[in-house]
């Protein structure tokens, strides 16, 4: 009868997912998630620019982290407008209009074209942030 101690095998496993676990903590998460983000933000406010006037409304599209929906292994963001008040010199309070049009003005859509058209590419800055992160944390570079 020929018997084997798996017991070796088994903690190096532990050992390496637990330097996995440890890679991928939040810092991790938070800075891949952002990587996403930020491809879109950086399409929107290209598309914005071909309906600009004064530049406000490029300048008003941002990153937000919705600390409410996020926690340790999951991030949450959100690309949005920092709308301001109409009196506010600079304010995009109007950014909705141009989006999705009124009555009186057809719609420039700026938000979901961004969104649709950098899907991939944001998926793939979240990989590659992702893996550049753990590589890190790991201690390879």
């Amino acid at each position: 009868m020929i018997t084997f101690d798996t017991s070796a095998l088994l903690d190096a496993f532990k050992q390496v997912t637990d330097k996995i676990t440890d890679a991928v903590g939040e810092p991790t998460v938070r800075a891949a998630g952002f990587a996403g983000a930020d491809v879109f933000r950086d399409e929107a406010k290209r598309n914005a620019m071909a309906h600009q006037r004064t530049g406000a409304l490029a300048r008003s599209i941002v990153v937000k982290r919705l600390v409410e929906e996020s926690d340790g292994t999951r991030q949450a963001y959100l690309v949005t407008v920092r709308g301001g008040k109409p009196s506010a010199k600079g304010g995009a309070f109007y950014w909705r209009f141009v989006e999705f049009g009124t009555a009186h003005s057809p719609a420039q859509p700026f938000l979901r074209p961004a969104y649709e058209s950098k899907k991939q590419a944001a998926a793939d800055a979240v990989t590659r942030t992702l893996a550049q992160k753990i590589d890190e944390r790991l201690g390879g570079k």
